[in-house]
This record gives C-alpha cells, structure tokens and sequence, in this order.
C-alpha cells in the first residue's frame, strides 16, 4: 500500500514538476520570471490586451524596446513554428501595460539602447481652449452617392461636387458633377466609369497639362485616367495594381506618383502590411512614364495616405495612418532623400477603440501647413461618447504638433452615420470643407460650409 501511494506521488507530484523544468528549459531565449527585465528582439511586435491572438493590439513595438516582466503565462502556447509562453510586461518608456508572445522576448543581461515603439511614442499636445466652428447651409442636391470628391474637372477656376452614384439596376457607376448657384446646387455634367467596383477616386493636376488626372482605385488596382470634358469621357492612360494613391512633388522639382505594393506574408491576425513606393512620372504622347523608383524597406499596415509638403521645405512628405487589423491612430511621416526614402515621425495619436481616422488630409490654414484629421477628441479618444471632429497638426522637426480639436458632433449622434465631410478649398482658408449630411425621409443631400472661428 507505501509502494502503490508512493507511486501515486510520483505519478502526480514529481512526473510534471519534470516536464515542466524540461519545457521550461527548451525554450529560445530562457524563460522570463516576474520583475525580470527585457527587450524586444523584432520589429513591428504587438502588444496585445490579453494573452492569446484574438486579443486587441494596444500597440506594436520595435527591436531594442525595453520592458518589464509583469507574469508569465500559464502554459506554453504554439503559434506557427514557434512554441513559448504570453507575459504581461510593461513599457519602461511609456508605462503601458499587456501582453506580448514571448518568442520576441530575450532576458537583459546588460544594459540594452532603448528604441521608443513604434505607436505608443505620443505626439506633443498644445490644446487649450478648443475652437469652435459653425455651419452654414448654402445648398441641396437631390441625389445620393457612394463616393463624394471635390475636384475642378470642367477647369473654370471653381471645384464642383463629384457626386458618384450607380444607375440601371446598378450596372453602372456614373459621376455627377454639381456646381454651386442661386439657391443652392446643379448638376453641370455627367459622365460614366466602365468598372464598378470603385472604392476610392482621386482627382490631382499635372503640371503643363490642361487636363486633370483621375485616379480611380479598388481594392487592388488603381485605373489613371484623362477626363475630356467636351465629350464627357474618359481615356484609359495607365494601370497599376495597387489599392491607394497619392502625387506630390517628393524631390521639390518633379511630379512624383506615390502608391502601395502588397507585402505578400500576412500577419498572423490577419493584417496586410504594404511598401510604400514613389515613381517620378511623367506625361508623354498621352500616356504616363515612370522612372527613378524609390521603395521604402519595411512594410506597413497602411489604413491612409497623404502626400503633402507638410514641413513647407517646397517637397512632399508622405503621410500614413498605421494600425493593425480593424485598428488606426498611428501616423508615420516619410521624407524623399536621394539614398531613399527616410522616416522622420512615428507617433499615435488616441482614437475610440483604437479604430481609424475617418479621413486626413494635408492643407494649408492661414498659409501653413497642417495635417487635419477628423476623428474623436484626442484627449477623450476612449470615451464612449467623445466628440468627433478636426484635429489640426503640424510637423515641428521630428515631433508631430497637435495644436488644435475642433468639435462638431458628439460620437454617438445619429448624423455620424450619414454624414460626409469634404476637402473643398477654392482658396478660402477659413472654409476649406464641406458637409454633406443625408437627410433619409427625402433623400437629399444638405450641404453646409464648414467656417472655421
């Protein structure tokens, strides 16, 4: 009966002891114990709310990153070819806590160079009392569309409402093209898009050429197109498989084509990371040229993109919001140099539920340079019932600037749901937006100036 229960002991007691000793030993890079201190051995590495993948990402960190080790997680887990535990660790920079795989985790046996994460590092904030702005409804347009752009297609000095809409049963995509009047709005010209799977539409000029450029973009191709306004049609020029565009002059002489390339590995959670690659182009016999390609090293989970002179050196700089998968509020800043492209601002700024911006853009406000996003109150982004509306920054060196939170609308108001906010500067940089607001019982549109006080 001693030998069966001693048995039972060893069985029970002493045989997993073994095991777990064994497991814990086999692991790369040792085991992590609370209060221990370590760096972060990879790039781009999350940082999640709770120990398994299906947790939300609170950031994601790059190589160098120290932390402490809050605990360690209750059995080895598996992820790919790779076998380890979750720890909760904190940022030693920042002080955010949760929780990260532990094969992107080596013990410090000496003092390791910090490198600040990727998101977490917060821009500076100068907000005091926040401005206000107000609304003035100067039309209508009985029309409802699944795309809205503002762009000068018709080239008499004034941007028009493009309004793009499908009709016959939805076959076809068809763009509408209303100008301001007495009274409000009317449609001056139309015109049709043979491929209607469109998510996106572009309109920017090209320097010595009469004609803008449309750029019109699905989920993995973007169509360039001229416009010919006389016979209201467009002409195919070029093709790139690509999801999003942007132009700027990147080297302060040169018009410059910047899109995304797809990184083909997918994140475990399902994210999709893109290069972000710029070609200078340029507009011979009626078709586009590229040339002097530049591609940046690493890919990113780009969710926008902004090419815009936002440091007023007379070159663009390209702007991206960043963000895991469902995820934003991270904003990356790229500069063109003759050896590539170079980053210069890696920062986050706080949304509800770390979701996306709703839009961003680059533009001038009283002749400087600032990027505008609308999004929720910065300094309430995790509110449940924040305020949505403009967030003006600027680029101060290598720190992103937020100046200024323009409110508009509580986050949870109903016109969130139908309401479009519109870059529309004629030169006035105290009203460069416009509202459209949907108005369901009549299925029109209100549309009201955005005046900035």
């Amino acid at each position: 009966m001693k030998k069966l229960a001693l048995i039972l002991i060893f069985i029970y007691f002493i045989v997993p002891l073994i095991l777990y000793s064994q497991d814990l030993t086999v692991l790369p890079g040792g085991v992590l114990e609370k209060g221990d201190s370590a760096h972060v051995t990879g790039d781009y590495v999350r940082v999640r709310s709770g120990p398994s993948l299906q947790h939300r990402i609170l950031l994601k960190v790059n190589s160098g990153t120290a932390v402490s080790v809050l605990q360690r997680g209750g059995t080895v887990e598996k992820i790919g070819n790779m076998e380890n535990y979750w720890y909760q660790i904190k940022i030693d920079e920042s002080g955010t806590e949760g929780w990260m795989y532990g094969a992107f985790l080596e013990k410090d046996e000496k003092t390791i160079p910090t490198t600040p994460p990727v998101i977490i590092n917060k821009p500076q904030f100068v907000i005091n009392d926040k401005p206000q702005i107000s609304l003035k409804e100067i039309g209508s347009i009985a029309q409802k569309g699944i795309l809205h752009v503002a762009a000068d297609l018709n080239q008499n000095g004034t941007k028009e409402i493009l309004l793009l809409h499908k009709e016959d049963r939805e076959r076809y995509l068809t763009a509408s093209g209303y100008e301001s009047s007495t009274g409000g709005f009317t449609e001056s010209y139309k015109f049709g898009f043979r491929n209607t799977s469109i998510n996106n539409v572009t309109v920017f000029d090209y320097p010595d050429r009469r004609e803008p450029i449309i750029a019109a973009s699905g989920d993995n191709f973007t169509y360039f197109y001229n416009f010919d306004i006389k016979r209201l049609l467009l002409r195919l020029i070029y093709k790139l498989d690509t999801p999003q565009v942007g132009f700027g002059m990147l080297d302060g002489k040169n018009p410059y084509i910047v899109y995304l390339k797809k990184n083909k590995i997918i994140d475990n959670d399902g994210t999709l990371t893109y290069y972000i690659v710029g070609e200078r182009i340029e507009y011979v016999r009626g078709r586009l040229r590229f040339s002097n390609k530049v591609e940046y090293e690493k890919p990113l989970p780009i969710k926008k993109l902004v090419v815009f002179d936002l440091d007023n050196d007379k070159r663009a700089e390209i702007i991206s919001e960043i963000g895991g998968n469902g995820s934003g509020g991270g904003i990356t800043v790229l500069q063109y140099t003759e050896t590539g492209f170079k980053r210069i601002v890696n920062t986050g700024i706080p949304t509800y539920n770390n979701s996306t911006f709703i839009q961003m853009w680059g533009i001038r406000i009283g002749g400087k340079p600032k990027l505008v996003i609308y999004s929720t109150d910065p300094e309430g982004g995790n509110e449940v019932n924040s305020d949505f509306g403009f967030i003006s920054a600027s680029l101060q060196g290598t720190n992103l600037l937020v100046e200024d939170f323009m409110p508009v609308n509580k986050r949870l108001d109903d016109i969130n749901n139908y309401r479009w906010v519109l870059l529309f500067d004629n030169g006035d940089s105290k009203h460069p937006f416009l509202f459209l607001d949907f108005n369901q019982d009549d299925g029109h549109y209100v549309v009201k100036k955005v005046i900035l006080n």
